[in-house]
């Protein structure tokens, strides 16, 4: 599809479901509330088919599996627990299958200077390096708890690992243990590029790039531009028209280009104020109108470049550039089926003016690919594109249009309940794009009538945790797919097998792990949590909340949370006003009656707070 095809679309869509209005108009209910038998064109067809549920629970899709190199295509599997090296130049075909321990999920690729390759193992914290030729010869080396990004220093022949925890552990591409570990506080980091004698490492839900100095001092903190949409906005009390601004959120995919800049494909969030209403999350704008948009941000001694909103796009998962630098490719892996799933742009566009709205729409498509998951182009121009279900890679070369495809094998993984939630469920927007990885995007929202409210996380058994929202308005699993993924998402609606399979997929998200620094301060504040702070009268049972609603003096009647990996999901409190867990025992943010927490003293809370960041 042509550009100004996907452009007609959109304005067709916009004008259709009222999207499009003049900034002085109240905005208007959006009427679309799809029946049974309405289908959503980008999800699986097979959701339509029949309830799956796998007895072993797929991961949430991360994105960014897969590394072209020297003839070899090397794919990480999450989803099966293997890496396979596909020898795409001679035989076209499977080379070698290397089968990962349970729960392994092999993640990020890079190759050294050698032709090594390396793989984060997300599940176990640790990394695989072997050489491709003999790929099950390899070594498996512990880095840290919840390993998620990975760089080659071909300067001083290092691998550095970012890890969600805050750690940054360096260790030698050619074997052997860890040499250096740094931390960056406030954790929550995702990629890691090296930059000369610099490392920048990306925090994953505020998309933050960090550059770090060799002995682990921050030197720099950067974003992608927020940006203003005219056609996406509220009416505030006093009866003024407010234009919404979009702020960078949820960094997917963030990589070196091969002139030295850096691209990211991440996500914006409006802070446009949401409506209790049908079509909420899609009130207003040009693209897709989503209040979730996708954008590339490039990176450069230029600063950071203009971002437009990528039309049609939902999950942005992992983007590529090619080697000459004239196009990038971007997985949108909520665009579950459909001509959109990988999208081609030309990268210049980045850096001049487009669309009077701000929205930039793709040259081409690539046909026939169906749930990819990852992307990226090899020599002579060749694109790669791995799809997760069913397992294949999907090769193009550029120059001549030729396609072949590769099948990876391996029992189906189609999960019902993994399938909704990262479906984009009419126009843009999926469960994951709030939800990203089953977590949370660190956003607190706008509703009318309601207020400020924090997107809560997801992870592990989130189903004995109902009622639902912060309000506790919403009495189980079924009403919050009506409301939510029916009614503000304009999805499908689903039936009570797809909400079981949905719920029972959620309650197998693993909790963060977390490692204690200070035991004596933990087991202090463990005592005064269950005991003189009274915090365990509420926060009780293994998912530490009784799923009531109280009001303890924070501006209303609100759930009480589940304390499970808290201080992973920071800002916290229905309003987001604690940015730390310190922040909590500020009788501004706690309340006055939340726990016996008010006679304190600093050193106890401290105790308190190491016991918290355990959870």
């Amino acid at each position: 599809m042509t550009r100004n095809d996907w452009c007609s679309i959109a304005l067709a869509s916009a004008m259709l479901t009222g999207c499009l209005r003049p900034p002085d108009t109240a905005p208007t209910p959006d009427p679309f509330t799809p029946g049974p038998e309405a289908r959503s064109p980008f999800i699986d067809p097979r959701f339509y088919e029949g309830t799956v549920t796998q007895e072993v629970a797929p991961p949430p899709i991360s994105g960014g599996t897969l590394q072209v190199q020297d003839g070899w295509a090397i794919a990480a599997d999450a989803d099966r627990d293997r890496i396979l090296v596909v020898d795409y130049r001679r035989a076209r075909a499977v080379h070698a299958e290397v089968a990962l321990p349970p729960g392994a999920e092999p993640g990020r690729i890079v190759s050294d200077g050698a032709g090594r390759a390396h793989v984060v193992l997300r599940g176990t914290g640790e990394v695989y390096s072997f050489d491709p030729e003999r790929a099950r010869e390899g070594e498996r080396r512990a880095v840290c708890p919840m390993p998620r990004g990975i760089a080659y220093d071909g300067g001083r022949d290092l691998l550095h690992v970012a890890c969600r925890g805050g750690e940054v552990v360096s260790l030698p591409a050619a074997g052997g243990a860890s040499v250096r570990e740094m931390r960056v506080e406030g954790g929550d980091l995702r990629d890691v590029v090296v930059d000369g004698d610099t490392l920048l490492v990306t925090r994953f839900r505020n998309a933050e790039l960090v550059r770090l100095s060799v002995d682990g001092a921050v030197m720099d903190r950067v974003a992608p531009s927020a940006v203003t949409d005219p056609f996406n906005g509220f009416i505030d009390g006093t009866g003024v028209w407010r234009e919404a601004v979009f702020q960078p959120s949820v960094a997917w995919r963030t990589i070196s280009m091969p002139s030295g800049d850096v691209a990211m494909v991440h996500q914006r969030a409006s802070d446009t104020e949401l409506q209790l209403a049908p079509g909420a999350y899609y009130a207003t704008g040009f693209c897709d109108g989503s209040i979730v948009q996708s954008a590339v941000t490039v990176f450069s001694d230029r600063g950071a470049s203009r971002a437009p909103n990528l039309g049609m796009s939902s999950l942005p998962v992992d983007l590529a550039v090619s080697h000459d630098e004239t196009e990038i490719a971007v997985v949108n892996a909520g665009n579950q089926s459909g001509e959109s799933a990988v999208a081609i742009y030309p990268l210049s566009v980045l850096d001049t003016s487009v669309d009077d709205q701000g929205c930039m729409f793709p040259n081409e498509t690539v046909a026939g690919v169906q749930n990819p998951v990852a992307v990226a182009y090899g020599e002579g121009g060749l694109l790669v594109v791995q799809q997760r279900e069913p397992a294949r890679l999907v090769m193009i070369e550029r120059t001549t249009g030729a396609r072949f495809e590769v099948d990876l094998g391996g029992e189906s993984r189609f999960d019902t309940g993994h399938t909704i939630f990262h479906a984009n469920a009419s126009r843009g927007t999926a469960c994951a794009s709030c939800h990203p990885e089953g977590g949370e995007d660190g956003r607190t929202w706008l509703f009318a009538g309601l207020g400020p409210r924090r997107t809560p996380a997801m992870h592990g058994d989130v189903t004995e945790t109902a009622p639902f929202h912060w309000d506790g308005d919403l009495p189980d699993l079924r009403a919050l797919s009506e409301v939510v993924f029916t009614g503000r998402m304009s999805g499908p609606r689903l039936s009570g097998t797809q909400v079981n399979a949905l719920g029972g997929w959620l309650d197998e998200l693993p909790a963060p792990v977390v490692t204690p620094r200070d035991a004596i301060a933990v087991q202090r504040g463990r005592e005064l949590f269950f005991g003189g702070a009274e915090c365990g009268s509420c926060h009780s049972g293994a998912m530490l909340t009784n799923n009531t609603t109280v009001d303890v003096g924070t501006g209303g009647a609100f759930q009480v949370p589940s304390l499970v990996g808290a201080s992973q999901r920071l800002p916290v409190m229905h309003d987001g006003c604690a940015t730390t867990m310190r922040d909590r025992f500020d009788p501004e943010c706690g309340g006055e009656s939340h726990g016996a927490t008010s006679r304190l003293t600093e050193a106890q809370i401290g105790d308190l707070v190491a016991y918290l960041e355990t959870l």
